[in-house]
Parts: C-alpha cells; structure tokens; sequence
C-alpha cells in the first residue's frame, strides 16, 4: 500500500513539475508578427549566424510576458577587421559577436514615445541617431529606437581584440537600421 501511495505521489509531482518547466510564451498577435518579420529578415541577411529566442524574466510562478520578444544572434564571422599589431598590419581577419535584441510593445505609439524619452532623460550619454521613429545611441554601442508601438532594445555586439581595427558602434547601427526596415509598420 505504502508503494502505491508513493507512486501515486511521485506521477502527481511529475504531472504538475514537468509543465511548469516547458512554459511556452504565447505573443501578441501584432508582436509576435514583428518578431518573426525580424527574425526572417535577419536568416535572410546572414544565413550564417546562430538564432535562438529567450522567455524574458519572469517571477516563479508567473507567466512570461506576451509584451516582449528576445531574441539571440551569434556568429564567428559577423565582420571583417584589419588587424594591426605594433603598428603593423597582419591583414584582415574574422571578428565573432553576439547580438542580444529584445521587443516590447506598448499600447500605442504615444505610449513608446513617452517610454523612450523617459529612458533618454535617466541615461545621460545618450545620443540620437537616425533609425526607426526615433533612436539613441548609449554606452557606444548599444541602441533602443521605436517604430509605431514597439520599443527595440539593440545590445551586444563584436567581439573585438586589442588591435582590431573596426567600428563596435557602426556595426551595431547598421544592424538596427536593417531591423527597423525589416519591421512592418502596425
């Protein structure tokens, strides 16, 4: 009887654990729209880079947010730097990077607006930059920019080695230039 029980006991625990660690996030239609549109922009534009999306932090017990999207790139050869040792140049070699990029959705564009120049008011080195509806540049590289409701959150980047000869923020620009034109307008 006693085995039984156990038994019992431990199908139970399994039934209740085993869902709650395959917690799939379920998107807004109009996010989850832009994040695919992304992603696929992103596959078509560099075939070689590794894709992989994340659940945004969630307290236990709670549901992840159907208002973010994140989403992960990595790639040994996301560019290509000259490499310059005791002032001499050895050519040019692969640089690897890793690019980290989160969507939200806010209920409106007014509502993404007043969200990001909140952000520029708390972070003083930012800088605007032209992409998207409105973008800033912050600690060199990484990027936040709006387009219609949705709120992109640009960080990561290449992997550079002392001598390599090649711009950390005019990569991570041009990238979030391409994800605002592959963001569809909603």
């Amino acid at each position: 009887m006693y085995r039984r029980l156990l038994t019992i006991h431990v199908l139970a625990l399994l039934l209740f654990v085993a869902p709650a660690n395959s917690i799939a996030q379920s998107l807004r239609s109009d996010l989850d729209k832009v994040s695919t549109a992304v992603e696929t922009y992103v596959q078509k534009l560099k075939p070689d880079w590794h894709h992989e999306t994340a659940l945004p932090p969630t307290p236990p017990g709670g549901q992840p947010s159907s208002d973010v999207a994140i989403h992960f790139w990595k790639s040994e050869k996301c560019a290509v730097a000259e490499l310059i040792i005791d002032g001499v140049n050895t050519g040019k070699h692969p640089v690897s990077c890793l690019i980290k990029l989160a969507i939200d959705q806010s209920a409106s564009p007014s509502a993404a607006r007043e969200r990001i120049a909140n952000f520029v008011r708390d972070e003083p080195s930012a800088t605007v930059i032209l992409v998207g509806d409105k973008g800033y540049v912050w600690r060199g590289g990484d990027i936040v920019f709006i387009k219609g409701k949705f709120t992109f959150w640009l960080s990561g980047g290449l992997h550079l080695r002392v001598g390599d000869f090649t711009n950390n923020a005019a990569f991570m620009e041009a990238l979030a230039k391409q994800i605002a034109d592959a963001a569809p307008a909603t």
